[in-house]
């Protein structure tokens, strides 16, 4: 599915598929079963042994020189934007906030916990990868099965966490109440000046901070999350159009589906039409 890639590497498989350096925009959740891994992210070394969970956030530069030939491991990647698009970090921002941190996340768990998660992870890959496009629902199945793992994350995260409590600096909590107000005023606000004031910041400055830790500016996650808005809204038939614009509070149809066609190349009829 577009945003989303899961890989598992078997012991076969001598070496990673990410043996020279490069920078991606996807948030990578790695979790290694057997033996062990090295990883570079930003010139910095980790190894991540047996049991040990990875979260790596955008725009990391990662290499690896290479797996121990028995290493097992598993790699759930994931765009920011496939991330909104299941609404689920919206709506349980607080369980979530670790996704915000500009810095990795290293947990050991323990075995029973690292082979559940397993399991998820791989019937996420079965789902992800026999997905039959013939299906009315295949797409939504996967969203469900991410929203699972999601929560699983969630849950790992913060059961283990207190073994490396994440410290949060001020641009960082300035992200997180950034994202914490948008998934609240999202569907009436789309002014970068609204949030910037709620925050007690300049709009400059809140473009500034939000750009540098996540690599987009604060107004394309306003506009990011309305289409995710929007999308929801179309996939309900007992809507029409109108009522969709009128819910996200833009003044007619017209204007919304000017917007909507600029940010997604497709109308909202026509959206609508593909689900």
């Amino acid at each position: 599915m577009e945003g989303l890639r899961v890989l598992i590497k078997k012991p076969e498989h001598a070496k990673p598929p990410f043996s020279h350096p490069f920078r991606t925009d996807s948030y990578w959740v790695l979790l290694v079963m057997d033996d062990s891994l090295t990883i570079q992210l930003n010139g910095e070394e980790h190894v991540v042994k047996k049991n040990d969970l990875l979260i790596i956030p955008p725009h990391m530069v990662r290499q690896s020189d290479g797996a121990a030939n028995n290493c097992k491991a598993a790699c759930v990647a994931f765009t920011p934007e496939f991330l909104l698009d299941t609404g689920l970090s919206q709506r349980h921002i607080e369980l979530f906030e670790f996704l915000l941190n500009s810095r990795s996340t290293h947990l050991h768990l323990d075995p029973d916990d690292a082979s559940r998660f397993m399991t998820m992870i791989a019937l996420l890959q079965e789902k992800n990868f026999a997905r039959d496009h013939h299906h009315p629902f295949s797409a939504d199945v996967v969203r469900h099965f991410f929203n699972v793992f999601q929560f699983e994350l969630a849950g790992l995260y913060h059961k283990y966490s207190n073994q490396k409590k994440a410290v949060h600096d001020h641009k960082e909590e300035i992200l997180w109440r950034f994202l914490g107000l948008l998934s609240k005023h999202i569907k009436s606000e789309r002014s970068l000046l609204f949030y910037a004031n709620r925050l007690y910041v300049t709009p400059k400055y809140l473009t500034q901070t939000v750009k540098k830790l996540t690599g987009k500016t604060a107004g394309k996650y306003i506009d990011d999350l309305v289409i995710v808005e929007a999308k929801s809204l179309l996939r309900d038939p007992s809507l029409t159009i109108a009522q969709v614009a009128d819910l996200l509070y833009f003044s007619d149809q017209f204007f919304f589906s000017k917007f909507f066609k600029r940010y997604t190349g497709t109308t909202p009829s026509d959206y609508r039409k593909g689900v």
